[in-house]
Formats: C-alpha cells, sequence, structure tokens
C-alpha cells in the first residue's frame, strides 16, 4: 500500500470509525486483524468521545503520533508500542512527519481463548505503551508482516483460517515476551523452548531475506534442525520451516506494492535462484503469480 501524500483536517469521530472498519472489512477471517497506516499529516479532534469496540495495538514504523484517550496522552516514536484495551475512549489524535504504523485490532471472540486470557491478564485494563528496542521491534514488526499478508490471500478455507488463528496466537506469545522482558516479575515463567522459538523469531526477522534454510537459523542458534522445527512448532504451532517460507513471502509482499521495484530485482532481492522459482513459491502460497498480486495492488489503490 504507497503512501498517500495528504494534509487532513476532518471531523475525528467519522474518520476513526471509518479507519477501523476499513481494518475488518479487508481482514474478515479469523484471529488478530493488521492494517498498515501510512499518512503525512493527520488531525483528529473528536468532540466526542469515541469508545474502542475491541482491544487494539500500534506498533509505530515512522513519524510521531499524538493519542489522547480519557485517561491520558500518549506521544509515539518509532518503535513504540502502545495496548489499548476494548472500552478505550480516545478524545483526540494528531500527527506530524511522514507517519507509519501497524494498527492491529484483537477481537477476543476470535482468538484462541487460553492465550487470549493469558494476553488479557498481562495487560489489564489500562492504556500500556512500550518503547522497544530493534531488535524486539524487528520480531513485532515481523508478525505483522506476517499476519498483513495472510491477509491479502483472499481464497480463504479451513486450513487457512486455522494458520491465521496460529499466527494470531504467535503475535500473543510475543507481546507475552515483550512484558516479560520490559516488566519482569518472578511469576511469569518463560521455558527453554519458548527462548529457542523467541530467539529463532529475532534472527529471522534480520535474516529471512538472505536465508531461507532451516540450517541457518539452527546453526546460528547452536541448535539442531530437528530440534528448532521442534521447539518452534511446540510453542507457534507452525515449523521454522513454515515461519521461514511466511516471512519470505511478508518481505515480497511489502516488495511488491512499492512500484520502484520491477518483479525480477524482487526476486534477486529475495535471493530466488530464477524468476520462475520466485513465481512458484510466492503462486504456492497466495493462489497468483506476483505479477497478478501487483497488478491487482494498483487496481485497488486506484479505487480508493
Amino acid at each position: 500500500m504507497a503512501a498517500v501524500s495528504l494534509s487532513w483536517r476532518l471531523i475525528g469521530q467519522a474518520m476513526l470509525r471509518d479507519l477501523m472498519t476499513k481494518a475488518l472489512k479487508q481482514f474478515s477471517v479469523m484471529g488478530a486483524t493488521v492494517y498498515i497506516f501510512k499518512k503525512d499529516a493527520l488531525t483528529l479532534p473528536l468532540g466526542e468521545s469515541q469508545e474502542m469496540s475491541d482491544t487494539a495495538m500500534v506498533l509505530m514504523r515512522s513519524g510521531t503520533f499524538t493519542i489522547q484517550t480519557e485517561e491520558s496522552t500518549q506521544y509515539l516514536k518509532p518503535f513504540d508500542v502502545v495496548i489499548f484495551p476494548k472500552g478505550s475512549c480516545f478524545i483526540e489524535m494528531g500527527a506530524e512527519e511522514k507517519l507509519k504504523f501497524y494498527l492491529i485490532l484483537f477481537p477476543a471472540r476470535n482468538v484462541h481463548f487460553m492465550q487470549w486470557q493469558s494476553f488479557a491478564a498481562l495487560w489489564g485494563k489500562s492504556v500500556s505503551k512500550i518503547s522497544l528496542d530493534q531488535s524486539d521491534y524487528l520480531v513485532l514488526s515481523l508478525i505483522c508482516r506476517l499476519l498483513y499478508a495472510e491477509g491479502k490471500n483472499q481464497l480463504f478455507n479451513d486450513f487457512d483460517i486455522e494458520l491465521r488463528r496460529i499466527s494470531s496466537n504467535l503475535l500473543l506469545f510475543e507481546l507475552k515476551l515483550i512484558y516479560a522482558k520490559y516488566f519482569p516479575s518472578d511469576t511469569l515463567y518463560v521455558s527453554r523452548t519458548e527462548k529457542v522459538a523467541s530467539q529463532f523469531l529475532t534472527v529471522l526477522s534480520i535474516h529471512c531475506k538472505k536465508h531461507h534454510a532451516v540450517k541457518f537459523y539452527a546453526g546460528v542458534l547452536y541448535v539442531t534442525s530437528v530440534y528448532l522445527n521442534r521447539a518452534v512448532k511446540e510453542v507457534t504451532g507452525k515449523t521454522a520451516k513454515k515461519l521461514i517460507a511466511e516471512a519470505v513471502l511478508a518481505e515480497a509482499v511489502s516488495l511488491l506494492e512499492d512500484p520502484q521495484f520491477s518483479i525480477a530485482e524482487i526476486a534477486e532481492e529475495l535471493e530466488f535462484s530464477s524468476l520462475s522459482a520466485f513465481d512458484v513459491f510466492f503462486k504456492n502460497l497466495m493462489s497468483c503469480t506476483p505479477s497478478e498480486f501487483r497488478s491487482n495492488a494498483i487496481e485497488r489503490f486506484k479505487s480508493r
């Protein structure tokens, strides 16, 4: 989704509702939903408070963003993540510079019950903000892009929906680890397999463009490929091999939505042996070729 140069001053209540509606329509499947928001300037004087119908998370990519709720004012910068629990009331929003952020909605009815209960218990009922270090941001950003790329596949069956549930649980798992790191607690236990899975996600977020083999990541973490696959699947529900493929797909989707790169250049950037190999990989996961996906992305942009 290309950035659009706009300078807005709109009635905020209607726009906020429109933003949430777009996100829900774009990803009307089970699990967390991800919307990538890109604008140059934004001011939302709400006039009256707007209550969130679901828990939401904002992960900042660039620019600055001010969000005022009834209980606090959040000044957000790159790498900040903030959780707004269900029932949070927005009063005003404002942004400067080139604003880019992920908006993640958590309809509790669409997320695994036990994972959701654990998440809700940790983050509580008040607005929570964390300034992430770069490695934690990269992992969380990668998972958001995985969910975003999965949401672009419109040919859903029961298996695809289950994968979305698993990816949503992966996001909740990572948020648990972030909470444990930034708010240390003796009562929050992180197992060895969870630590290995977390380390794998960190390495994957850095190297997924260039390295597509489980053996590479196992070597970096000083474990066997068999153990890494087993540990990652135990924690996330997906094997390391599957997550590597999805990470590469997320990078491909992001690059295909940027018209400055040719498809041949994207295939080379992602270390595919040939353009045809990239075509086969992409079509297996997205049910369309890279060129078809790009054409559809252009049409979606024109119709906005």
